[in-house]
């Protein structure tokens, strides 16, 4: 698994919140938010949105450290569109995706079918299959 816990604690801590705050802010148990910190789970891609949003950075900063130059918003395309649209921006077929990702077809169209939600290392495969940002392949958009 990825281990993004020190570094969501490391920009919770310099905004200034509490786990408690950040748990509240998510709608969620305070163990459930404290688990990401200890690396016990990973946030679904809206809760990764959310935490993007409230701390004021980039996803793609959360999970890899990589600052970005370019600031993003939160935007009106959900993941599974955005999915979609990225494929077909690039020509590919879902099982040529799927191929690439070392996955079955089924399990790729259930992420464009909003059925699964892709683990972290396959949302970084996607990414850089298709040259875009996690922020990006989320659906945010640049301000």
């Amino acid at each position: 698994m990825i281990k993004i816990g020190g570094k969501l604690k490391e920009i919770r801590k310099k905004c200034g919140y509490s786990q408690q705050e950040m748990s509240q802010m998510l709608d969620m148990a305070i163990n459930s938010y404290g688990s990401y910190e200890r690396n016990n789970s990973l946030p679904s891609i809206e809760n990764f949105v959310k935490l993007a949003e409230i701390l004021h950075t980039s996803i793609q900063y959360i999970v890899t450290g990589e600052k970005l130059s370019e600031e993003f918003k939160q935007g009106a395309i959900a993941f599974p569109q955005r999915l979609c649209e990225l494929r077909e921006k690039r020509n590919m077929t879902q099982q040529q995706v799927a191929d690439c990702l070392g996955i079955r077809k089924a399990t790729y169209q259930g992420y464009e079918y909003n059925k699964y939600e892709p683990k972290l290392d396959k949302l970084l495969q996607l990414a850089e299959l298709f040259d875009v940002t996690l922020d990006e392949l989320m659906g945010r958009n640049r301000k």
